[in-house]
């Protein structure tokens, strides 16, 4: 689940990262967030160079650093290429109010 300016950090991108006292300099910085933009969710790549999309076919096309990818129904957004690296998959829920 995400939020408008969501920040994204190592230990969601790779499950061999941890996030306590142990945690390197270097993976406690922002790799990446979440906006909702002129009416859309996007996903920011901001320092991850393995990050790609997973396309129907199977091919992959790779998410530049400083680009970003639409959050749309069942798409597929593989965040590290690495050992542990996290796949996600998109999923939108309606937000109704009561």
């Amino acid at each position: 689940m995400v939020y408008d300016k969501q920040t994204l950090y190592m230990w969601h991108v790779n499950r061999l990262v941890e996030p306590n006292e142990k945690t390197k300099d270097e993976d406690k910085k922002p790799v990446g967030d979440f906006h909702f933009h002129n009416g859309q969710w996007i996903l920011i790549n901001r320092r991850l160079p393995g990050m790609f999309e997973i396309l129907s076919d199977g091919s992959n096309q790779q998410i530049p650093v400083g680009q970003y990818v639409p959050l749309t129904e069942g798409r597929r957004i593989l965040l590290s290429t690495e050992d542990g690296g996290r796949l996600i998959v998109v999923q939108l829920v309606n937000n109704y109010t009561v």
